[in-house]
């Protein structure tokens, strides 16, 4: 059985929570490397006058519902920020039976051409970690995103497993 942190403490005034949910960010990621197949996943640095990493905002945030008047922002998900202490030990443990683990060729619109894609769903947590590979001189590991999987969207990931290569 996969053994993880206990789900962050999250108020009601989720924003004032950043600089907790930073700290965890931070000591899984920037204080300690985690590695993925033996090779280190790469935080990049926050854009310059920002404090935070791009990729930490991602995974504590979504994307507001499509037609509402703030399309563009993205607000604190609860159920995306309270796993937030899940990513690294998915990720370090993507090879226990309780994760389903896939990789698929798709087509990255920052990077501009095709990667691979590494898809980690812890399903009895219902949270699903995707990370992205780069190939320079070696292999890097990204996190791409991580979420929640809704019950609605069990089956979509469930069909996008099944057309996807299993990671051993």
């Amino acid at each position: 059985m996969l053994s993880l942190p206990e789900l962050v403490k999250i108020p009601d005034d989720a924003i004032s929570q950043v600089p907790e949910l930073f700290k965890v960010f931070k000591r899984d990621f920037i204080d300690n490397v985690t590695y993925f197949m033996a090779y280190p996943v790469i935080i990049p640095r926050p854009c310059k006058g920002e404090i935070y990493p791009e990729i930490f905002w991602h995974i504590i945030s979504r994307q507001e519902q499509k037609g509402s008047k703030s399309n563009d922002t993205r607000g604190i998900d609860y159920e995306r920020a309270k796993r937030l202490c899940w990513i690294k030990p998915i990720i370090q443990n993507f090879r226990n039976e309780e994760i389903t683990s896939w990789k698929t060729k798709e087509f990255d619109k920052n990077a501009g051409k095709e990667l691979e894609k590494y898809y980690l769903w812890y399903k009895p947590g219902k949270f699903l970690v995707i990370l992205k590979c780069v190939e320079t001189k070696t292999k890097k590991f990204f996190i791409a995103t991580s979420f929640y999987v809704f019950d609605s969207n069990v089956k979509h990931y469930e069909e996008l497993c099944k057309k996807g290569e299993k990671v051993c």
